[in-house]
C-alpha cells in the first residue's frame, strides 16, 4: 500500500480527515437474473452516463482511492464496465468485482484485469437454480472456472436464508468439491431498508440462523474453504441482535449507486439522494456524508473490516469451542 494512502487512512482513523479509500460502486442495477430475494433487477431511472461515471471514478482516485469493488445488479452487464475498470487500474487501484458469474466467459478481457471476483452461490445446483433460474448453477461454475483459469482469484458468497439454512454443510461440501473458498452471511428482509418490498419470507428464524453459523464456525476449524474471518462468524453468532461495532462508514468507506448518489454505508436506506456526485462533485458529496455506525451489519467483509478498523483484536480470535 502506498505511503500516501496509509497516511490518509491514519488521518481518517484519528478523526481528523475522512478520505474515500474503499468504495463500493453499484455500476448498474440491471441484472441478467432475477433472484427472488434480491431488489436489484432493473436499471435505476437516472443512471450516470459513461462520462459522468468516468469523471466520478477519476475524482475518487484523486482523493486517495485505494481499492474499489464493482457491484450491481450485475456489473458485467454494463456496456462500459471495461472502461470503468481501466480508469482505476491505470491509477494503481486494486479492483474487486461482485458478480453472479454467468457473463464471465464472455467478458474475460475485463475480468482478467481485476484482483478477485466474488460469485454468488446459494447452494448445490437444485437450491441455487430455485432462487436464480434454470441452469444458473452450472453457468456460475463455468464463470468461476473461467476466471480461475485466467489467473483471477475467485471467492464464493452465500446468503443464508430460509431457502438454504439447513443445507450449509452441503453448500460447504459443494465449495470444497469445486475448490473455491466461500463466505457466508445472513439474509435480511430487503437489501434496501424501508422499501415497499417484503422479503421476510427469505429470512431464517433466529434459532436456525444461529445454529447454521455455529456449524459454519465448527467447519472452519477443519476446512480452509470457509473464508469468513472469525470476526464475522463471532458477529453472526448473535444475529439478528444488535452488537456494537466500530464503524469506518463515511470515514474511509462509502457506496456509490448507479445514479451517483453517495451513502456512508451500502446497507442504509436509500431515500436521501442529497449527496450526489454529478451535482456536487465527489469531494463535496463525500464530505457531507454521515459518519455513524449501527449495531448489526449483515455483510461479512464489512463486519471484518470494521473490526479491524476499530483494532478489536479480541474479536478476530477463534470462537471458543462449545
Amino acid at each position: 500500500m502506498k505511503l500516501k494512502t496509509v497516511l490518509r487512512g491514519l488521518q481518517a482513523w484519528s478523526g481528523a480527515r475522512p478520505a474515500p479509500l474503499s468504495v463500493s460502486f453499484e455500476v448498474t442495477h440491471l441484472c441478467n437474473l432475477a433472484c427472488v430475494y434480491c431488489d436489484r433487477h432493473t436499471p435505476t431511472p437516472n443512471e450516470m452516463t459513461r462520462e459522468q461515471a468516468l469523471a466520478a471514478l477519476t475524482e475518487l482516485c484523486d482523493l486517495g482511492l485505494a481499492h474499489i469493488s464493482f457491484d450491481g445488479g450485475e456489473p458485467l452487464a454494463h456496456r462500459h464496465i471495461d472502461e470503468f475498470v481501466d480508469v482505476v487500474i491505470g491509477r494503481g487501484i486494486s479492483v474487486y468485482m461482485n458478480t453472479n458469474g454467468i457473463l464471465i466467459p464472455r467478458k474475460l478481457d475485463v475480468v482478467r484485469r481485476v484482483r478477485k471476483v466474488k460469485i454468488s452461490m446459494d447452494g448445490p445446483a437444485p437450491t441455487h437454480d430455485l432462487m436464480r433460474g434454470k441452469a444458473a448453477f452450472d453457468r456460475a461454475v463455468r464463470g468461476a472456472d473461467a476466471a480461475r483459469d485466467a489467473g483471477v482469484a475467485v471467492e464464493l458468497t452465500c446468503v443464508v436464508g430460509s431457502h438454504n439454512v439447513h443445507a450449509v454443510e452441503a453448500i460447504l461440501d459443494t465449495a470444497e468439491r469445486l475448490g473455491y473458498p466461500i463466505v457466508f452471511q445472513p439474509a435480511r428482509p430487503s437489501l434496501f431498508l424501508d422499501t415497499g418490498r417484503d422479503g421476510t419470507a427469505f429470512v431464517a428464524d433466529r434459532d436456525a440462523i444461529r445454529a447454521a453459523f455455529a456449524r459454519i464456525a465448527a467447519r472452519k476449524r477443519s476446512s480452509p474453504h470457509v473464508a469468513n474471518g472469525w470476526a464475522s462468524l463471532r458477529h453472526f453468532a448473535q444475529f439478528p441482535d444488535d452488537v456494537g461495532l466500530p464503524c469506518a462508514a463515511g470515514w474511509i468507506n462509502c457506496t456509490m449507486d448507479p445514479d451517483g448518489n453517495l451513502y456512508h454505508c451500502g446497507q442504509v436506506n436509500r431515500g436521501d439522494t442529497s449527496h450526489n456526485v454529478v451535482r456536487l462533485g465527489v469531494k463535496a458529496a463525500f464530505e457531507g456524508l454521515e459518519r455513524k455506525g449501527c449495531g448489526q451489519c449483515w455483510c461479512a467483509r464489512v463486519v471484518e473490516e470494521n473490526v479491524a478498523w476499530g483494532l478489536r483484536v479480541n474479536r478476530m480470535l477463534p470462537i471458543a469451542r462449545s
